[in-house]
């Protein structure tokens, strides 16, 4: 589980141990019959959270690709300024 990952759970675990905290048991059947409408847009809202989430992981996938290009492009830069130096150095030892 990478650390976007963990965020969200903790933080879906708190708003679902707030909601056990604060809803008695067997109140969303209530409330359903009550509100009809309700039903919908607790799976209207289920859905964005879902879709919110897959956006945030794909986001952070990027993030950590372009993370490793960047630490990739330095690694070349450092590995192709340090060959560069090793011919002149090399230079003798192969002459002689």
């Amino acid at each position: 589980m990478n650390p976007v990952e963990r965020a969200l759970y903790q933080e879906l675990t708190q708003l679902l141990d707030r909601l056990a905290g604060s809803v008695p048991e067997g109140s969303l059947d209530k409330i359903r019959a009550a509100n009809p409408t309700l039903r919908t847009r607790l799976d209207d809202a289920d859905t964005n959270l879902a879709q919110a989430r897959e956006s945030l992981l794909e986001a952070y996938g990027r993030w950590r690709r372009a993370l490793e290009d960047i630490e990739n492009l330095w690694a070349l830069g450092a590995w192709r300024s340090a060959t560069a130096e090793e011919p002149a150095e090399q230079a003798p030892a192969l002459a002689a």
